[in-house]
């Protein structure tokens, strides 16, 4: 009786946290009295259903009210809910970036929803190790069920909506965040319209971190997206191959449909979650194993174990990114910011090839604004005295080529499994920000449909240029050796 009385004590509330009422019809919405930024919560239970249907209402009503709507949807891991200080980390996120004087000057609505779920359902602290394959399981039904994805997809149609002046709708996911973002949204990457035509998802961009999902769904989502594009190194872009694939969009190599970021040091995902999918197998006498084919590998096959015992991020078949440093630099004169100065060096300007800035220590100093879920807007918040300014490059290093990235990343960037909400990390997401949403000669953002591929090259214009000035001798030669190959 006792130790049922304890286990029911330790088990964390269902919710909702954060419901609306008649009396309080947008409790759900939160922000400085500035108007600068608004944050909402999108709370659902274990079976994928949402826990207060108002809340997703409330959203979309903010969205709508926007003239040049930027949206956030974030999906926290596992240890996280709707009142853990995940929330503050978030809002301190889109805060940050709603103070740049970019976001000021072009007058850009900074809107953030956190989508919750019960990551963590007992509290004891130690007990609470023991609910990994259990929240693991809850994640995988919130990203298997409908309502997930129709919440995703109603906030992204309504930022984008016709009489908004500049739109952009961003996905992020962190640890079984990154589970559910993934699983919800790769059927929608491969889904073709009516027509054949693909690349249609409502949202823009799309970054997990620390995914702590098995590589199963990666392998398959990069093998669908392999059989699908092949990359150009002439269009700088992912084209579709000759098939009979239906209208297949090229894809800017710097606009990738997903990108999972990988902390190097991540002992959660690199050294926990293989040894806990060994042991499963082993109770589950889980012996068999098909071989499936590795993407990017000319037909090699090896063991599915490979996939199902490692997160994407940790294997070595499918990571095809790595963030590498390019040595130390100084501040740009012309910043204007005053808290992690390297965000907005990395925001205002296109970046040059894939390198950007990051501008302090990675020791947790940002930690102090957030001793629990409540987030003080008010509070001012000053870059270090002691930056350290560093230069890195995020670069192709092999596997399949798709617009699919999964990145490793230095613990000096993102450090563990919760280092998502540092200083260089955001600095890192705002480089990829950037890569995906290039300014103008003005300085302003290009809209998502205006990014411009450059025509696939006149092959035939090509070869006059190339034999131009050619002998007819030589170009029957040519032609004939040509003809024999």
């Amino acid at each position: 009786m006792l130790v049922s009385a304890t286990l029911l004590g330790a088990c964390a509330a269902y919710g909702p946290y954060h419901a609306n009422t008649a009396a309080e019809p947008l409790n759900s919405v939160r922000g400085p009295a500035d108007g600068r930024y608004k944050m909402a919560f999108i709370e659902f239970g274990d079976q994928g259903s949402a826990l207060d249907e108002s809340q997703r209402a409330a959203a979309i009503s903010i969205i709508r009210k926007a003239e040049r709507p930027l949206l956030f949807v974030y999906i926290h891991g596992w240890q996280n809910d709707a009142t853990s200080g995940d929330t503050c980390k978030f809002e301190h996120f889109i805060d940050t970036l709603s103070r740049f004087p970019e976001m000021r000057e072009h007058k850009i609505d900074v809107i953030g929803v956190y989508i919750a779920w019960r990551g963590k359902n007992l509290t004891v602290p130690g007990l609470d190790l023991l609910t990994f394959w259990n929240r693991k399981s809850a994640g995988g039904e919130v990203a298997a069920q409908n309502g997930c994805l129709a919440a995703i997809s109603e906030l992204a149609l309504a930022t984008r909506a016709p009489d908004k002046k500049l739109h952009h709708c961003v996905l992020m996911g962190h640890s079984f965040g990154g589970l559910v973002l993934g699983n919800t949204i790769s059927h929608s990457i491969l889904d073709a319209s009516s027509t054949g035509e693909r690349n249609s998802n409502p949202w823009d961009m799309a970054v997990a971190f620390n995914s702590a999902d098995d590589s199963i769904s990666t392998r398959q989502l990069m093998s669908e997206l392999d059989n699908i594009y092949k990359y150009d190194p002439v269009r700088h872009a992912y084209v579709g191959r000759v098939g009979d694939l239906g209208t297949v969009a090229p894809i800017d190599e710097n606009r990738p449909l997903l990108v999972m970021l990988q902390a190097e040091n991540d002992s959660a995902t690199g050294g926990f979650f293989p040894i806990g999918a060994g042991l499963a197998n082993l109770v589950g006498l889980r012996y068999h194993w098909t071989r499936v084919s590795v993407p990017g590998r000319n037909g090699e096959k090896v063991s599915e174990k490979e996939f199902e015992t490692r997160t994407p991020g940790n294997n070595k078949y499918l990571v095809n990114y790595q963030v590498v440093p390019r040595g130390e630099a100084t501040p740009p004169p012309w910043l204007k910011g005053i808290e992690n100065r390297a965000v907005e060096a990395n925001a205002v300007h296109n970046l040059r090839g894939r390198v950007f800035y990051t501008s302090t220590k990675n020791d947790g100093h940002e930690n102090k604004y957030c001793q629990g879920s409540t987030y003080n807007p008010d509070e001012r918040k000053l870059a270090p005295n002691n930056e350290v300014w560093r230069k890195w490059e995020i670069v192709y290093t092999g596997n399949a080529r798709v617009p699919f990235w999964i990145v490793r990343v230095p613990k000096e960037i993102i450090s563990g499994h919760g280092g998502l909400w540092s200083d260089n990390s955001i600095a890192l997401f705002t480089a990829l920000y950037r890569l995906h949403f290039p300014v103008n000669a003005q300085g302003v953002n290009v809209l998502p449909s205006t990014t411009q591929i450059p025509e696939a090259p006149d092959v035939e214009h090509l070869d006059k240029e190339k034999y131009a000035g050619e002998s007819s001798s030589n170009a029957a030669t040519r032609v004939s050796g040509e003809a024999k190959n």
